[in-house]
């Protein structure tokens, strides 16, 4: 028997059941879109979280931190330039920026207007080295200059006024303007707890403003690492630094350097460990929602297997004609596997269309009504894919829906290729 009469003869007795192949294909159809959905809903989730880390931080950069002390460990290492040119000597490291934030700050003003900022003070030839892009301006050279993030003049028109929080107000040009900043210091010779602090003001002229970046360097001011020193009353010819970020050469190498880092007692933190932990997180998820997905599939596999058993019933004497004008069994089996996978693939296309419409629509609708809150909020909407189906799924769909129709269709094909001939033909 050539494929092409084979071919022939599965189309023609699947056209025979029509009602039968629909509500049969139906079950797939149900299988598949659980499945699919299932799936797509861990994959979107994942994508958005990941996508939020990579505004957290860029993905080559380390934050480095001093060791953690407590019992059974020894005491930190301090993070001061003899550490820093240790860090710099590291193979694949390319730049190594200390930071210092300005602790004592409070409100920052612009006009009528009131904002919060966090300042921290960076050397600022490392700072270029990291990849920090200049918008407009350029990088402040002393302790009377400051330095925006991409999103900071925004807060200034979400600000605070005099009668209380506003929004809506047209984003502010602040290159060349100066802010008032005022600083708070708490008395060192009292031993008084409710000691009130006293209060000072400076006037910082804004000489630049970053290209956006990440989510905490767009929301962050700068100032050079000596002004941050004096804001915070550090005297020490030998300064100490909370934080360091390292830049690695590729992001590759990320993991080896941080390694090496924690090696030597520092706390270290960055987007990739961060997103290696969720992967083996969402890969759990996605094993459960696919199990759950599965079981419909399995229902639907029991569907095709009594359609297809039902089948041999009606169609027992045919089969015995088929014997007689000298099919072989290997042929007949091929007749009802090929039955079977097409009820998949054609369940199967049909779940992944529906799968593809339905994560459609839930996008849309989830983005309407985060778009509504955003913009009742004062901001802009978000736009996010909790459901996503990349190509691969779409095709393990399509594949896993015939593999489940051959493989419910084989004790079916087996029994009618060992039907007997003789008790086939007399069968009415």
């Amino acid at each position: 028997m050539r494929f092409r009469d084979l071919a022939y003869l599965v189309v023609s007795n699947l056209a025979r059941m029509k009602l039968r192949l629909v509500l049969t294909s139906l079950g797939v159809v149900i299988g598949t879109s659980a499945i699919v959905l299932m799936l797509s809903l861990g994959i979107g989730l994942q994508r958005n979280i990941t996508a939020e880390l990579g505004q957290i931080g860029a993905a080559t950069h380390i934050n480095v931190m001093g060791g953690v002390f407590g019992p059974g460990m020894n005491e930190p290492k301090p993070l001061d330039d003899r550490a820093i040119r240790e860090m710099e000597s590291l193979e694949h490291v390319d730049a190594v920026m200390p930071a210092v934030s300005v602790t004592n700050i409070g409100d920052v003003s612009y006009k009528r207007y009131t904002t919060f900022l966090m300042v921290q003070g960076v050397p600022m030839e490392p700072f270029q080295r990291l990849g920090y892009e200049i918008e407009a301006g350029r990088l402040p050279r002393n302790d009377k200059e400051i330095l925006l993030g991409a999103a900071v003049p925004a807060s200034f028109a979400a600000g605070f006024g005099p009668q209380g929080a506003v929004g809506g107000s047209p984003t502010p040009d602040l290159i060349g303007k100066r802010l008032d900043v005022t600083f708070f210091e708490y008395p060192s010779d009292t031993a008084d707890p409710m000691a009130m602090p006293t209060e000072s003001t400076r006037r910082l002229t804004v000489v630049g403003l970053l290209a956006p970046s990440d989510m905490q360097t767009d929301q962050s001011a700068f100032v050079t690492l000596e002004a941050a020193l004096e804001f915070n009353g550090v005297t020490q010819r030998r300064a100490t630094y909370e934080s360091v970020i390292v830049k690695v050469d590729l992001p590759a190498s990320v993991a080896d350097v941080e390694k090496v880092l924690t090696d030597q007692g520092y706390y270290t933190f960055s987007a990739r460990s961060i997103q290696q932990s969720l992967n083996a997180t969402f890969l759990i998820v996605q094993a459960v929602l696919g199990a759950l997905g599965a079981i419909a599939m399995l229902v639907a596999a029991l569907g095709i297997a009594n359609t297809m058993t039902m089948s041999i019933y009606e169609r027992t004497r045919e089969i015995g004609i088929m014997k007689a004008v000298g099919a072989s069994n290997r042929q007949i089996k091929r007749v009802f596997l090929g039955e079977a996978a097409i009820i998949g693939v054609l369940g199967g296309s049909g779940g992944l269309l529906f799968s593809i419409s339905g994560a459609a629509l839930a996008n849309l609708f989830v983005a309407s009504m985060i778009e509504a809150q955003t913009s009742g909020a004062g901001g802009g909407a978000t736009q996010s894919s909790f459901f996503h189906i990349p190509p691969s799924l779409a095709l393990f769909a399509i594949a896993f829906a015939a593999g489940v129709g051959l493989l419910s269709g084989v004790l079916p094909a087996m029994r009618a290729a060992n039907l007997d001939p003789l008790t086939a033909l007399r069968h009415e």
